[in-house]
């Protein structure tokens, strides 16, 4: 570079905001919530950011009578930047009602849904819950069916940690539930005008005065005295915000960041403090007791959160979905790759549907055949081994199979996952460096 005086003008990149067209990380969220002026029920949007949902009206006020849908968008913005939500607003009267509509929501989204999270705003017992499980399974069967898998993320709403049942009894490898909740988010308390139910936010020069003999109920008072309405002073209440949900919108971000292959308990890559979540619970405020209790919930497959002796921060448990942990589908990193696999394998041999198949004088595949289709499948999965997301594959098309009688060329591919180190094992002991037969 030249030493004379001048002015440098160095060309940067990425100002344009232009997104990875990596699809993994598309996401949905599906709830159950009223439309605003610019947003309408049961019609998606999609989302690249917290200020779009702010724009559709969804805003830190929309969140009112058990609703969470802003505070979950938030979580899962923070986890995940770059990553790309659909969001729809349905009707449903049921938990289990609200999850009938998450096939619906995919097939508007043209099936680029990888992970979808369902909330419900209302209170409900955990049976519904393990209702809505059994129906979120099979919107998600559907859904593969259709060559659009994805996998659903529910609030364990109704948990208690001292009655959980086992969700492996449940049979539901496509869905996880997630009990986590930060135990001070849990009980945050909005102010709503007591006759009305509407939404109230104090302003900076007006103080909540507590009415005598009622500890619920509050006064605003400001400079010029008690906020009136025609001559009488008006009565507020504060109610909890988020008491009655779980934080799913920050696990599904941490699911949309992670690989395909990552469990989104991997410490170093996954701290989930910051804001809106900084302390480990579960749903409805319930504080961690125990480490028996955390190991006992982990058993019974429930996604819930924890701290580390010696580390700081808060972490994921594990990635479990509602099966037994003897499945091949037993976690959601387990899905993802099986997924991704799936839409890679069926968009490389689509091309080839209903096309023509030279055969042998014996009726069987030439070798160039099988071959070719074998190098379609193989081309499709060597980005998965290259990004680390499945450790090897193979393909094979038997030659001898009979195509002419079944009009059907079968394809047998087999993937190698990536292995997770959910225990590390370490045997320590004292070591004499003058040996035993030197004492």
């Amino acid at each position: 570079m030249s030493t004379l005086n001048d002015v440098v003008i160095t060309k940067l990149s990425g100002g344009l905001g232009r997104r990875n067209p990596e699809q993994d990380m598309v996401s949905g969220l599906l709830f159950d919530g009223v439309a605003t002026t610019k947003l309408a029920v049961n019609k998606i949007e999609r989302l690249v950011s917290l200020e779009d949902a702010e724009a559709l009206g969804i805003t830190a006020d929309y969140d009112v009578k058990g609703q969470s849908a802003y505070y979950q968008i938030q979580q899962f913005f923070r986890m995940n930047p770059s990553g790309d939500l659909y969001i729809m607003a349905t009707t449903g009267s049921t938990y289990e009602s609200v999850a009938g509509k998450a096939i619906d929501m995919q097939e508007q989204a043209n099936g680029n849904i990888r992970q979808m999270a369902v909330i419900f705003s209302s209170p409900t017992t955990f049976a519904e819950t393990k209702a809505t499980v059994t129906k979120a399974q099979t919107q998600a069967a559907l859904g593969y069916k259709d060559y659009m898998p994805f996998e659903v993320i529910l609030e364990g709403k109704g948990f208690d940690a001292d009655t959980a049942t086992n969700l492996a009894e449940l049979n539901a490898e496509n869905v996880s539930v997630v009990v986590a909740m930060d135990v001070e988010k849990a009980f945050e308390q909005k102010l709503f005008e007591f006759n009305t139910s509407e939404l109230y936010t104090l302003a900076s020069n007006e103080q909540l005065v507590p009415v005598e003999n009622f500890p619920d109920l509050y006064n605003i008072k400001d400079a010029n005295g008690f906020k009136k309405e025609d001559g009488d002073i008006l009565q507020f209440v504060a109610r909890d915000s988020y008491k009655n949900t779980a934080a799913v919108g920050l696990a599904l971000g941490a699911v949309s960041r992670a690989k395909v292959s990552e469990n989104i308990a991997w410490i170093e890559k996954f701290n989930l403090t910051g804001e809106g979540f900084a302390k480990a619970g579960f749903i409805g405020g319930q504080k961690i007791k125990t480490l028996g209790t955390l190991s006992e919930l982990n058993e019974k497959r429930y996604v819930f959160t924890k701290t580390h002796t010696g580390l700081p921060g808060v972490y994921f448990n594990d990635s479990h979905t509602c099966t037994t942990g003897t499945s091949d589908f037993a976690y959601v990193e387990n899905n993802r790759t099986i997924n991704k696999a799936t839409r890679l394998l069926r968009t490389a041999l689509l091309p080839k549907l209903a096309s023509p198949v030279l055969v042998d004088i014996d009726g069987k595949l030439p070798q160039s055949v099988s071959k070719n289709f074998e190098g379609l499948c193989r081309s499709a999965l060597e980005g998965m081994v290259a990004n680390q997301e499945v450790s090897d594959f193979d393909v094979y098309v038997d030659p001898k199979q009979n195509i002419l009688a079944t009009s059907e060329l079968r394809v047998k591919a087999e993937i190698t996952p990536i292995g997770t180190a959910r225990k590390i094992m370490v045997d320590l002991g004292f070591k004499n460096p003058f040996g035993i037969d030197k004492a």
